[in-house]
Parts: C-alpha cells; sequence; structure tokens
C-alpha cells in the first residue's frame, strides 16, 4: 500500500475528498494540523501517483510507502454521528443503535460528497429538520451521495427526487437510498429541468458561486410559500445571498453557512 498526503483548507476538504475517491482511494483520514486540514489517502498500488501529484499540486502533495491497514482506518475514520434534534448517521458497517428519539440513516462515506461531516450538510440536515412537514415534496438539487433526499425522506417527505450532473454520484445516492429500504427517484441534470413550482421545498448543497448561477431555476422550482434552503457557501459569501433575501434565517458552523428562506 502506498499514501498520499495533501495539505488544504479546509473549505475545499470535501471537494478534494471526492476527487480522491474517483481516483480510486482505498481510504482517507483527515485531521486539523496549523489551521489546514490534512488529507492522508490509502492507494493499493503507484500508477495514479504521477497524475495524483499534478492534479494536486497546490495543496503539497507526498507519497510514501505505508503499512497501514486501510480498511480498518476507514471504518474507524467514520464513527456514527448524531446531527440537530433527530437524525443519527451510521456507514453501513456499523451496527450501532440509533439513540431514543433519534432516526438512523445508513451512508456509504466517502463516495460521493455529502458524508455528513461537513459543516454545511450538518446545516442543512438541521434545516430540514425545521422545514419538512408530512407529506412534502423535496428537491435536492446536487444531491451527491443522497444524503439529504434520504433524511427528508425519513423525516416524513412524501417524494424526494435527487438531481445531479454527475453518473457517479446519482450510482451512489442510489446505492444509499437502498441502503435505508428507500425508493430511488434520481435524475441527471440540474433545476433547470424541474417544473415551475414542482418543490415544497428545493435544497441545494453546492458552491456559492454554482448557486447564485442556478438561482432563478432554483426559485422558479419552487412553490410560492414553499421553503429554500441554500448552503456550500462560506460566511464571507453569505452577504450576497442575505441582499437577495433579507429575510432569511441563518446559521453557521465552523466559517460556513446555511440560509433558509420562503419564497414569496
Amino acid at each position: 500500500m502506498f499514501s498520499l498526503r495533501l495539505q488544504c483548507p479546509r473549505r475545499e476538504a470535501e471537494f478534494v475528498c471526492a476527487e480522491l475517491w474517483e481516483f480510486g482511494t482505498a481510504a482517507i483520514s483527515e485531521w486539523e494540523e496549523n489551521e489546514k486540514t490534512i488529507l492522508l489517502a490509502g492507494f493499493e498500488d503507484e500508477r495514479s501517483r504521477d497524475l495524483l501529484f499534478v492534479r494536486f499540486a497546490d495543496y503539497s502533495p507526498s507519497w510514501r510507502e505505508d503499512n497501514t491497514d486501510w480498511l480498518d482506518a476507514a471504518e474507524k475514520a467514520w464513527p456514527p454521528r448524531t446531527v440537530g434534534e433527530k437524525l443519527f448517521l451510521a456507514a453501513p458497517w456499523r451496527d450501532d443503535r440509533a439513540p431514543p428519539g433519534r432516526i438512523r440513516i445508513i451512508h456509504n462515506p466517502g463516495l460521493a460528497s455529502g458524508t455528513g461531516e461537513h459543516p454545511c450538510t450538518q446545516l442543512v440536515l438541521e434545516a430540514l429538520e425545521r422545514s419538512v412537514t408530512p407529506g412534502a415534496t423535496v428537491l435536492d438539487v446536487g444531491t451527491g451521495s443522497g444524503v439529504l433526499a434520504i433524511a427528508a425522506l425519513q423525516l416524513g417527505a412524501g417524494f424526494a427526487l435527487g438531481i445531479d450532473p454527475d453518473i457517479n454520484a446519482l450510482q451512489t445516492a442510489r446505492e444509499n437510498l437502498q441502503l435505508n429500504g428507500l425508493t430511488p427517484a434520481l435524475a441527471a441534470g440540474s433545476a433547470d429541468c424541474i417544473a415551475d413550482g414542482w418543490a415544497d421545498i428545493t435544497v441545494a448543497n453546492i458552491s456559492g458561486t454554482v448557486l447564485l448561477s442556478i438561482l432563478d431555476d432554483l426559485l422558479r422550482a419552487t412553490r410560492l410559500g414553499g421553503h429554500l434552503i441554500l448552503s456550500g457557501f462560506i460566511n464571507d459569501e453569505a452577504p450576497a445571498f442575505l441582499r437577495l433575501f433579507p429575510d432569511a434565517e441563518q446559521t453557521t458552523r465552523e466559517g460556513w453557512s446555511c440560509l433558509e428562506t420562503k419564497v414569496h
């Protein structure tokens, strides 16, 4: 086995991890060091070494032979996590029972963005706890791992559609939905393929730049009086959204923001 060590800003860690999985890493360990996030990714051979150094040149890459048991490391790196007041996230290999009053959500971490570890994912999950009502129709734009659509259904939504332009992400979302005994409702694309006023709740946990570029479609796809939940951007970017939605409720965690607003 071999390992690639990277250091990156915390706000970029989840996206770097997603790319490392696409390169075929066996497992990823993550920790904080000197205000940077350190990522240690395991590989079975050196075939991707040169490509990895080119792709992650900005993150001080280093490579070494490694005798770590990466399967064991991966399982230990993803302990169960409580989120908000109702949710309990656990990997498929964990048999931990959900604490009383919490809903157990099974998710295979690392295969796509949205593991429950990132502050934005947690903020959106908490926003869904507050906004999902029985029978609600939920649109998850940029669904990634599908964890937000899964949570919406487990919280009582009548239907949740996950859309993503990445076919690999949709496959991961499908697997995660099935792990939870749910029938996948997934589509390749973005909010521009959704009918006007289709969703009671639209959630998009992407990047600030992408959110602003598709904002008109997010609003159009959400019914009047419905809820729009936006995240994936740092606190410094929040004023751009608050100018557009001055009545929005903002929540923050570790430098990241989430906005909840009603569509008028």
